[in-house]
């Protein structure tokens, strides 16, 4: 089980509630990072960059929503005997609260217990359709939004909040997902590389324990991260540094991940 004492003097939390936590990196792990990668509606680029990681013999995490396993089972197949972690995104990708309208994650009307376990539950059961085994006990809310509240009802369940580090105003968000070029925050691949290696530069914050979110498909007709992650890849082992699922990063970190309501078998 989870040591609620220890993961709040190691995550920084400031609840004393275990269940509130949310993990956005770990100190004092070695040099350890976790690749993340999101997945909901598109796949286009998700073979190749499966098959890129394979090549670097680098193992990440997965978090992919229901219809994304129900749509693409054989990419989740891949995923899976490739040894990534599989974990839950919830099933339709639903904003789960209103900072999209007043920058406040207050619970978004019709977000209830009922409603976000139903999500989880459903994703579980698809993840183990596909891949013959259940998803990790972790998750991540999409879009990043949550609260305590979200997070102990997902808790309920036996499942941990990821999230993805921050720091000074900044995050390591590749912004893989920005589709259009006229947005201010698209990039190009060299672009996005630049913008995760000069993380620790920025903000003082080390990339060894951080937790990084990407995307496993991409709407873009040339999905950047099939160029971005090489880079990024080649300076992190330059660096020394070396990629890992997020549960590896929390065992590395002396937390053992299990519960009653789902227990997690990684390769």
């Amino acid at each position: 089980m989870i040591s609620a004492a220890f993961l709040l003097l190691l995550l920084g939390a400031r609840s004393p509630d275990p269940a509130t936590l949310n993990v956005t990196g770990l100190a004092a792990v070695g040099p350890y990072f976790a690749l993340t990668f999101d997945a909901h509606e598109q796949s286009q680029g998700a073979a190749e960059l499966l098959a890129l990681l394979r090549e670097r013999h680098i193992r990440a995490t997965l978090f992919v929503t229901g219809r994304f396993a129900e749509k693409f089972p054989e990419i989740l197949r891949a995923a899976a005997a490739a040894g990534h972690e599989i974990a839950n995104h919830t099933y339709s990708h639903t904003h789960l609260t209103t900072w999209s309208e007043n920058r406040r994650h207050d619970c978004r009307p019709g977000i209830t217990r009922e409603r976000l376990q139903e999500e989880l539950r459903r994703t579980a059961a698809a993840i183990e359709a596909a891949v013959g085994r259940p998803p990790a006990p972790l998750w991540r809310a999409p879009y990043g939004e949550h609260n305590a509240s979200i997070r102990a009802w997902a808790a309920e369940l036996g499942l941990v909040h990821v999230d993805w580090t921050r720091a000074e105003g900044s995050s390591l968000d590749a912004l893989d997902w920005v589709e259009d070029p006229r947005a201010r925050n698209y990039l190009s691949a060299e672009a996005i590389a630049r913008r995760l290696l000069r993380f620790e530069e920025r903000t003082g914050t080390p990339l060894a324990g951080s937790i990084i979110l990407m995307h496993l498909g991409s709407g873009r007709s040339d999905p950047p991260l099939l160029e971005a992650l090489p880079i990024f890849l080649d300076e992190t082992d330059r660096r020394g540094l070396e990629a890992i699922p997020v549960g590896e990063l929390l065992r590395r970190a002396g937390v053992l991940l299990s519960s009653p309501a789902q227990t997690v078998t990684t390769p």
